[in-house]
C-alpha cells in the first residue's frame, strides 16, 4: 500500500497527484493506493478518486465526526479505513497530567496549539489542560475490569467500517498492551451511547482546526 501522508488540499483537490498513481499501479510499480487526511472534506475529495483502496484518518473518542460523515460513504465505496491516533496524542491513555514535559522532537510539546501544523493532529486538536479535565470526567464511564486505553480502541474496533487502528507505542510493553484490545469483547449498545452523548455534549465545543 503507498500511502500520499497529508498532502496539501489543493493538491488532492486537482486530482492530478491520483493520476500519478494510476500510472504507477498500471505500471506495476506499486500494487494500491490510498491517502492520509486531516478532514471529513479531504477525505470526500478523495473518496471520489478512481481506485482508492484506503483512507487513514484521526479517529477516537474525541473526534467521532467520521460515524456519521463518512463510515457509510468509505464502506459504499470499498475503501478500508485505517485510524490514526485513536488515543488523541495519549490523552485517551489516560496517564498524562498537569505540567508533563514532552521531549523537544515530540509534537506535544511544539504543535499544542497548531503552531506548526493542524492542531487537530495534537491532542485531537482540544486544548490540552481542557483535555485532562474531560479524560477525567471520561473515566467515570469505563467499566470495572477495563482500563480507557481499552475502551478507547475497543470502541474503535466495534465500528465495521474500520479496517485496521495503528496506535504508537513509546515501548515495547505497549505494543501487546494496545493489540489485546482485539482480543476483547464488544462494548455494550449503552456504553457505546454514553460516550456518543459525552462527545456531544462535553467534547464538541472545544475541538480546534480543520475537521
Amino acid at each position: 500500500l503507498t500511502q500520499l501522508h497529508c498532502i496539501p488540499t489543493e493538491l488532492m483537490d486537482s486530482g492530478e497527484v491520483f493520476e500519478w498513481l494510476r500510472i504507477l499501479q498500471q505500471e506495476g510499480k506499486i500494487k494500491r493506493f490510498g491517502a492520509s487526511v486531516e478532514s471529513i472534506a479531504e477525505a470526500h475529495t478523495c473518496l471520489k478518486q478512481e481506485g482508492l483502496a484506503s483512507l487513514q484518518i484521526i479517529f477516537n473518542i474525541f473526534r467521532q465526526k467520521p460515524i456519521a460523515a463518512l463510515f457509510d460513504q468509505a464502506k459504499a465505496k470499498r475503501v478500508s479505513l485505517i485510524i490514526r491516533l485513536p488515543l488523541a496524542s495519549g490523552l485517551l491513555g489516560g496517564r498524562l497530567h498537569p505540567g508533563i514535559s514532552f521531549p523537544k522532537n515530540d509534537h506535544r510539546l511544539f504543535n499544542s496549539d497548531g503552531q506548526c501544523f493542524n492542531v487537530g493532529e495534537t491532542f485531537a486538536g482540544i486544548p490540552f489542560n481542557r483535555g485532562l479535565s474531560l479524560v477525567e470526567e471520561l473515566k467515570t464511564l469505563v467499566p470495572e475490569g477495563m482500563d480507557l486505553i481499552q475502551i478507547a480502541l475497543r470502541w474503535i474496533l466495534d465500528f465495521d467500517a474500520v479496517t485496521v487502528v495503528i496506535p504508537g507505542s513509546k515501548s515495547p510493553n505497549q505494543v501487546p498492551e494496545n493489540a489485546s484490545a482485539s482480543q476483547l469483547p464488544s462494548l455494550s449498545k449503552s456504553l457505546h451511547a454514553k460516550l456518543n452523548v459525552f462527545y456531544n455534549e462535553k467534547i464538541i465545543q472545544h475541538i480546534r482546526g480543520k475537521y
